[in-house]
């Protein structure tokens, strides 16, 4: 019996202790969208897509062209076996260059995305933190993550929502 107790208080102390506890929501990209520099911050990692981009198309066209002189030259028998054999063997080489320099480009636009939005980021947070201390809040929750998929399952509509307190902070500056 004593057992059975220790065990349903073990149970009930959990419950005790989340009903004390504030929790909220929040959409960080409504307050993402909401913040005046995002719009700039945009802009310049658009207009470096767009340069890295060209970038690769330039190099891209240049294979294109070499593909190109490199058919009309074996079709017109201008070139011998071994030729062709040792011009395919470059063109491969400069393939792979070619989709390796596409990875790097890649990588670099992510890595660029990283440091235009990580100052933003970092004053949401801050931004979420005080007014989660201003309205005793415990846990604010990320209604959704940025791939549209809800990070939480279900939120009552009864959970205050915080987002619109958070841009009132960011912008009221």
């Amino acid at each position: 019996m004593k057992r059975l107790s220790i065990t349903l208080l073990l149970l009930l102390v959990p419950l005790a202790v989340s009903a004390q506890l504030k929790v909220a929501v929040m959409n960080p990209d409504s307050v993402l969208d909401a913040m005046p520099e995002t719009e700039q911050v945009q802009a310049e990692l658009e207009s470096y897509i767009q340069e890295r981009q060209n970038a690769f198309q330039q190099r891209y066209q240049e294979w294109i062209d070499q593909m190109t002189a490199y058919s009309e030259q074996a079709e017109a028998g201008n070139i011998s076996q071994e030729q062709q054999l040792q011009e395919e063997e470059r063109l491969n080489e400069l393939q792979q260059e070619l989709n390796s320099f596409q990875q790097r480009i890649q990588q670099q636009i992510q890595q660029r995305q990283t440091e235009l939005f990580n100052p933003l980021l970092v004053r949401v947070e801050e931004a979420m933190a005080e007014v989660s201390e201003e309205m005793g809040y415990d846990y604010v929750l990320n209604r959704a993550s940025n791939m549209g998929d809800p990070i939480v399952y279900y939120t009552s509509d009864r959970a205050p929502d915080i987002t619109q307190q958070v841009i009132d902070k960011l912008t009221q500056n």
